[in-house]
């Protein structure tokens, strides 16, 4: 038996119960594997702000380093529970994400504009590659913007929506870019615009450099020095991985981290299905 909630009418923290128990199995996965990993965005602002989940936060992020990322993805799934999925696009090529998922069977977890995709749909958590950037500024930001036009054009492959929820306007510009790089991606094989986007993200890691980063997302950047021997955090019940000098990566990434946002900020992915295993 299951239940299933749409839109905003689901019990967030049953949900977060959910994506604490895939976060307590990979985090075993990693240390028997010997893979480092660090949490990251919201779920590291959560950890140093609430002791755990911020409390309308309905994801769950952690990075890796694309070398630990490599290994994660080659060894992981053997180790998991049988009741958990790892998605990426080897494993699963109807997936329209380009960094990997850790899903949960007999589960849902539904977006808006996923629901047509014929996919592994189960509450998950996010596994995000992280690879080197340019050390000097400029170019770090004009490979940013190349990283983040790559994605929208495998996103824009797989979907006409998005997961970002704009409002007016900006929603109906917004809708509109993506339906029609929808169209104009129709005759590009999906394959090749993976290896596209793939090559851009792993264009500097030949370098040293001082920093890695996801696609697009300059506020997600972390020193290397910071990953490379991670930090230990408590989350919830759960000893797990942080960037170094944590309190210092999240200025960078929200400014005064410690000040709640405005109550009508307080939401998550506005889910359009959710169900739970009973």
């Amino acid at each position: 038996m299951k239940n299933s909630c749409h839109k905003q009418e689901y019990d967030v923290r049953r949900l977060q119960k959910h994506l604490l128990d895939i976060l307590t199995e990979v985090v075993r996965v990693c240390e028997e594997l010997g893979i480092d990993y660090f949490i990251m965005g919201g779920t590291a602002l959560g950890a140093v702000r609430h002791g755990g989940f911020i409390p309308w936060d309905d994801d769950l992020d952690i990075g890796m380093r694309r070398e630990d990322y490599e290994k994660f993805l080659a060894g992981a799934q053997a180790h998991l529970r049988s009741d958990l999925f790892l998605q990426t696009y080897q494993t699963e090529p109807n997936s329209p994400f380009y960094f990997a998922k850790v899903r949960k069977d007999n589960t849902k977890f539904i977006e808006k504009y996923c629901r047509k995709l014929d996919i592994h749909a189960g509450i998950y958590i996010d596994i995000f590659p992280y690879d080197a950037l340019p050390d000097d500024k400029k170019e770090r930001m004009k490979h940013y913007r190349r990283m983040k036009y790559m994605l929208n054009l495998y996103i824009a492959k797989c979907v006409t929506g998005t997961s970002v929820h704009y409002r007016g306007i900006k929603k109906l510009i917004y809708g509109c870019i993506r339906h029609t790089l929808h169209i104009l991606m129709l005759p590009v094989p999906k394959r090749f615009l993976y290896r596209q986007t793939d090559r851009m993200m792993r264009k500097y890691n030949d370098n040293p450099s001082q920093y890695l980063g996801y696609g697009g997302q300059p506020k997600v950047q972390v020193p290397r020095a910071d990953v490379i021997e991670p930090a230990k955090i408590t989350f919830e019940n759960l000893t797990v991985k942080c960037p170094q000098k944590i309190e210092e990566y999240l200025t960078y990434n929200y400014g005064d981290y410690k000040k709640l946002p405005p109550v009508e900020e307080r939401k998550g992915h506005v889910p359009w299905l959710v169900e739970y295993e009973r």
